[in-house]
């Protein structure tokens, strides 16, 4: 067994095991940024200063800022009438937002519909941005989206926290986002909030990160539609200015109507570091399974490509591991088990991926099941070095690739890890 075990890495050809350390949220991270004093709450209640078609403006320890509305710009604003008042401004910003000292305004030309309006409302001022003064995360994901389904309210506050790539969005489960927490946080009092907390709405309904002053960074749902936003964050389920709406065919989406926060809870980064830690040659096999699966999925549901590239096969056999390998979740070794509930969430990005490549029409769910057959299983590179990295872990020969390929292609809908297993009459 152990020789299969070594066979499996060479195929798949890894990270080392030295490498597989989850990315941490750790003193290097948060000394990037000042210990700020609790800020100030957002000012008149946390309402627009005045009404704009384009922007909500806000007070933000004494300075005023324009957050641009969905498809109006993609930059955190100010208006600043003369050279003097950009000292005061970073001052009070980097004190509201815990910004790193390098965060200072940029002075722009307006281009955006917001920074246009801006300007008008404010003749004589220079505009300024200030995505300096936000995560760097955050920033580049301001009002944007993702065009894939899957990346989620977890995964947007994760990555807004340096835990997660914002170029390798996907979608994070409760488990997962759980055992994260569990390591990389922990729980304070939601009444006591800093920039960088993230805080869990309604019982895990909603996450959001906290940026400070009474303002969040969040995407509404895992849905592609929803927008990366910051928005206050009494009112993080509000519908806002041109975000979408569900369609006659969307009922079950989240957020058809506001919600109310009934509870609040609030997680702070703790430093936290995890190396790999111990573990048996088996779950280190398994794991860079998991790191195979996570690379192929990153790379392909952007690209709309999961379907193709990886295959309708791919949604069972995560759902079959997630099955088969859930020993893993019960690991003393923390690490191991967040790559299980990593697993969990790629099945789960799997299965909205080909809802949405295949599925997301009227017409296409009428025919499912032919469009599911012309998916099914992929004969290219990705397939033949997962079944071939999975062959030994069942004590088989990876020779077998070939043969086990073909079984699975013959049995649509199917239980894929079923013919990776040894028959009965083998073992």
């Amino acid at each position: 067994m152990a020789q299969c075990l070594l066979s499996l890495l060479l195929v798949l050809a890894p990270r080392s095991a030295a490498a597989f350390d989850l990315p941490s949220y750790g003193a290097a991270t948060a000394a990037s940024a000042p210990a700020p004093e609790a800020p100030p709450p957002l000012q008149a209640g946390g309402q627009e200063a005045r009404a704009a078609a384009c922007y909500a403006s806000y007070t933000v320890n004494g300075a005023e800022i324009a957050v641009p509305h969905i498809g109006c710009g993609r930059r955190l604003l100010a208006a600043v009438k003369n050279p003097a008042e950009l000292s005061a401004l970073s001052s009070k910003l980097a004190r509201a937002f815990g910004s790193a000292r390098s965060a200072a305004p940029e002075s722009i030309s307006p281009s955006s519909k917001a920074e246009t309006e801006l300007a008008a409302a404010n003749p004589g001022a220079g505009l300024v941005s200030l995505n300096s003064f936000l995560p760097p995360a955050a920033a580049a994901l301001f009002n944007s989206e993702p065009n894939f389904g899957g990346p989620n309210c977890f995964n947007a506050a994760f990555t807004a926290a340096g835990l997660m790539d914002p170029g390798k969005l996907r979608h994070v489960g409760n488990p997962e986002a759980d055992q994260l927490f569990s390591m990389y946080f922990s729980k304070v009092s939601p009444s006591a909030l800093k920039p960088g907390d993230i805080v869990m709405l309604n019982d895990g309904d909603h996450a959001v990160y906290y940026l400070g002053a009474g303002l969040v960074f969040h995407k509404k749902s895992y849905l592609k539609q929803h927008i990366y936003r910051i928005a206050p964050l009494e009112r993080a389920y509000e519908p806002e200015p041109f975000e979408w709406k569900p369609g006659p065919f969307d009922g079950g989406s989240p957020f058809n109507s506001s919600e109310p926060i009934r509870k609040k809870e609030a997680w702070r980064p703790n430093g936290a570091q995890y190396p790999f830690g111990q573990a048996t040659p088996e779950e280190t096999a398994k794991v860079n399974m998991i790191i195979f699966l996570t690379d192929s999925v990153e790379l392909q549901a952007p690209r709309w490509a999961l379907a193709r590239e990886l295959g309708y096969f791919t949604e069972r056999l995560l759902e079959n591991l997630v099955s088969d390998w859930s020993g893993m979740a019960e690991s003393p070794n923390p690490v191991i088990r967040a790559y299980y509930r990593r697993l969990e969430s790629l099945r789960d990005q799997a299965n909205q991926s080909i809802e949405t490549e295949l599925l997301s029409s009227p017409h296409a769910q009428s025919n499912a099941t032919e469009i599911l057959k012309r998916a099914w299983l992929p004969r290219n590179d990705y397939s033949r070095k997962l079944i071939a990295g999975l062959l030994p872990l069942y004590g088989r020969d990876q020779a077998q690739a070939g043969l086990v390929l073909d079984a699975i292609e013959k049995d649509f809908d199917g239980q894929p890890l079923e013919h990776v297993k040894p028959a009965p009459s083998a073992k």
